[in-house]
């Protein structure tokens, strides 16, 4: 993509400012200066590639996975100074150096499985080379503070054991010498000093002829000697001796590990360049997920919609409540958009929101906008937007409106998309709309997508008569004279320059004698556009009414249909206990056939009768307690609130007291009791009698009320696994969706205990870290089961 530097788009459009936004999240100086330095992406496919993996970025921040990209110097410079024969670098910065290749190590153990969940941040990450051998080699060598390790070499060892023990010689022949020299009053304090590397007696300047030997140092106020005893002047000159061959065998040890360094140093530059590529992914994914962003989609037919769009550099600045969204369309039939309305009214923002969003997109950045969005791959971005005069090239206002134009006509084409801001203003209203009507009607002839503001009343006809122009126009509060910042589409608007001007205190008879001189034919024109927009807002307001109304029916319907089942359900029971009658009945009317059968036993009756009387009894009997047994046959999902219920594997009934949600689950009372359980497990049954209802409960002791996060912040790891694990029971039984383990981020050892302990646990769906709004890496989000 050609972006016009010479009318300074990226500028006027304030690309920069994002820019300069985005990179605050990247966390190499490297990474940083790339993303201010951002170019716009020229083809389709680099551009596609781009906006996903983004995508998959802000996937990984979103989900349970850490990614290990942490803060890195940098490493180029560091093997530009290893690059000459004999060069080495010092310990500290090789300490840097084994952190970067641990971290470096620890990303190709996290791509080495991401393939099927991040594929194209794995084929960044595949180039990555793990070099565990020269890790290991400088922690060989360096410990931890930065300092070379005894055992780098023999030599070292064996300089470093005799420097030990004539230190120890010095300072205990030193200290019996401090001793004798306190005890008689020459010393001015009764502790050994160090100057120049030197362990010194402080001497009184009146008493230092006492001691032989050499005056090191003295005080300030020349009241005190530090002077070396003769007698240990050759130890300590032995011990200056050992520690240049302590400084040469370091010198020597560290030339053999760049050496080794520089054997690596393609690939460690290599390494290096993808770690800063991936942190630049970071840094976007970062932006987008604090900015709400989404992925615009690609449109390949030069059609440009946003749905409800918001200019980032608002957003930087304001609530996103605060900043109201713009939803625009533009190509296909539409290839001119002409946007007029009053001052302040949010023209300017609209263009530089449409042009920014377009810049944005094309640097392979999301951008702060619903679903939806569809962007095309601009040749070229003009933004003409603002005063552009120039005392020092002699130019007004119009000449520079007029020399920016007429940059623009030459270079665009049917790919470009065209920004202008008061078209045809700064000169003669009636030329400057002739002139701004030539330069739409070309532009428009030209297919590329043009949107101008302006106040000049002919454009709003001409955009409405011309072939593919159209109007917008900002919308504007009658009634308190205020803008409202909402653009809509199909409509002029008016400048409502006599409106404001009366608000704003300018006599009444001055705006009258104003408003006939404009003309008749242009307060038709305008009285026109009142209404048009009156009319508007009016169908807005109705169709505002007529959803609160939809939504009032909605809920009626769903009232109507709970009463309906509730009838249904009433009817059942009651169908229920002429069943239980009935069966009563038959169990006496069971009684008195047997008696009559025994009578007619006695009575000598045919076996025959007898058995077919029974017969018929016991038809009767089945058909009954089919009716009965209907209502245990109940279906699960008909279970509502007030229902009685057994919960399977448990004893004792329960009363339903909630409705089910949409995972199924309802809650239920057992005596002081309320869990939350899924449906599927329950069984329904009939009411039983209080004594029944509690005989065989089981017994949940509940110590505390369950919250819906647990703090483990100050616990030992081996504390956490009990914590979490009775903190889920809780939950569970408490009926949480959703909770949230706080474990801070610290060393990250709780974290990885969580994660673990979760990973697998009957109770937990799924697990991830929290967004940067919830935590960050602090805060676990689990889901339960």
């Amino acid at each position: 993509m050609i972006v016009n530097r010479e009318i300074n788009s990226v500028q006027v459009l304030e690309l920069d400012t994002i820019l300069k936004k985005i990179s605050e999240f990247a966390i190499s100086a490297v990474g940083k200066e790339r993303i201010e330095n951002i170019s716009p992406y020229s083809e389709f496919p680099e551009l596609e590639k781009e906006l996903v993996r983004i995508n998959e970025m802000t996937a990984i921040f979103n989900s349970s996975d850490i990614f290990p990209l942490q803060s890195f110097p940098d490493i180029g410079l560091q093997m530009k100074q290893v690059e000459p024969e004999g060069a080495f670098l010092e310990p500290k910065e090789l300490i840097v150096l084994k952190c970067f290749l641990a971290m470096i190590r620890e990303m190709v153990t996290f791509f080495s499985h991401k393939r099927e969940v991040y594929p194209l941040l794995w084929l960044i990450g595949k180039g990555l080379i793990s070099l565990h051998s020269l890790e290991k080699e400088i922690d060989r060598i360096i410990d931890s503070s930065g300092e070379v390790k005894d055992h780098a070499s023999k030599a070292l060892f064996k300089i470093r054991q005799e420097i030990q023990h004539k230190s120890l010689n010095v300072r205990r022949r030193l200290k019996t010498i401090l001793n004798a020299m306190t005890s008689k009053g020459y010393t001015s304090e009764n502790d050994l000093m160090l100057r120049d590397g030197r362990l010194v007696i402080p001497m009184k300047e009146t008493q230092s002829h006492r001691l032989k030997g050499l005056v090191v140092d003295q005080s300030a106020s020349g009241a005190t000697l530090f002077v070396e005893p003769l007698e240990v002047l050759e130890l300590n000159h032995d011990l200056s001796r050992l520690r240049v061959q302590e400084k040469k065998e370091i010198e020597r040890i560290l030339k053999m590990l760049c050496d080794r360094i520089r054997e690596y140093r393609t690939d460690i530059e290599n390494d290096f360049s993808i770690a800063v590529e991936l942190d630049c992914l970071m840094a976007k994914a970062k932006f987008s997920l604090h900015m709400h962003c989404k992925a615009a989609q690609i449109n390949r037919g030069g059609h440009l919609e946003l749905k409800q769009a918001r200019h980032p550099i608002l957003l930087l600045r304001e609530n996103q409540e605060q900043v109201v969204p713009l939803s625009i369309q533009l190509g296909g039939n539409l290839k001119t958009l002409v946007i007029t309305g009053p001052n302040a009214g949010g023209k300017t923002v609209t263009l530089k929101t449409v042009g920014l969003l377009s810049l944005m997109h094309q640097c392979g950045l999301h951008v702060p906008a619903e679903e939806g969005t569809s962007i095309p791959l601009f040749s070229h971005i003009f933004a003409d937007i603002g005063d552009r005069q120039s005392i020092e090239q002699d130019l007004s206002t119009f000449s520079s409106h007029i020399m920016n134009i007429h940059h623009i006509l030459k270079k665009t084409d049917q790919n470009s998309l065209v920004l202008l801001d008061e078209i045809g203003s700064a000169t003669d209203p009636s030329e400057g709309a002739s002139l701004a009507s030539a330069i739409l009607k070309n532009l428009t002839e030209k297919n590329c997508l043009t949107i101008a503001t302006t106040h000049i009343g002919i454009l709003k006809v001409f955009a409405h008569e011309e072939t593919g122009m159209g109007n917008g126009s900002m919308v504007f509060d009658q009634k308190t004279l205020q803008p409202t910042y909402q653009f809509q589409m199909g409509v002029p608007g008016s400048s409502y320059a006599f409106e404001i001007a009366e608000r704003l205190g300018l006599p009444s008879q001055m705006i009258q004698d104003a408003r006939k001189r404009v003309g008749e034919e242009r307060g038709k024109l305008d009285r026109l556009i009142l209404h048009l927009e009156e009319e508007l807002q009016r169908v807005r307001r109705l169709l505002g009414e007529a959803e609160i109304k939809e939504s009032k029916l909605s809920a009626l319907v769903k009232l109507y249909q709970e009463q309906i089942h509730s009838i249904e359900k009433e009817s059942e029971v009651r169908k229920n206990e002429i069943l239980k009658e009935a069966e009563a009945i038959l169990k006496d009317a069971n009684v008195i056939v047997e008696k009559t059968v025994r009578e007619i036993r006695e009575s000598q009756a045919q076996r025959e009768t007898i058995l077919e009387a029974k017969n018929k009894l016991k038809n009767h009997r089945k058909k009954i307690k089919d009716l009965v047994s209907q209502k245990s046959d109940k279906q699960i999902d008909q279970i509502i609130q007030g229902d009685w219920v057994v919960w399977k594997g448990h004893k004792g009934a329960g009363k339903v007291i909630s409705e089910a949600d949409k995972s199924g689950r309802i809650s239920v009372q057992w005596g002081n009791v309320k869990l939350r359980v899924q449906m599927r497990d329950l069984k329904l049954i009939d009411r039983p009698d209080e004594k029944r209802s509690l005989t065989g409960m089981t017994t949940y002791s509940i110590e505390r009320e369950t919250k819906q996060e647990i703090d483990l912040r100050g616990m030992r790891v081996d504390e956490v696994v009990a914590a979490v694990e009775k903190y889920l029971e809780d939950a569970t039984m408490g009926g949480f969706s959703q909770i949230r383990i706080i474990h801070g981020k610290g060393t990250g050892a709780l974290r990885k205990e969580v994660n673990r302990l979760l990973k697998n646990h009957r109770l937990v769906k799924h697990h991830r870290l929290g967004n940067w709004n919830e935590g960050d890496t602090g805060v676990t989000i689990v889901e339960l089961k």
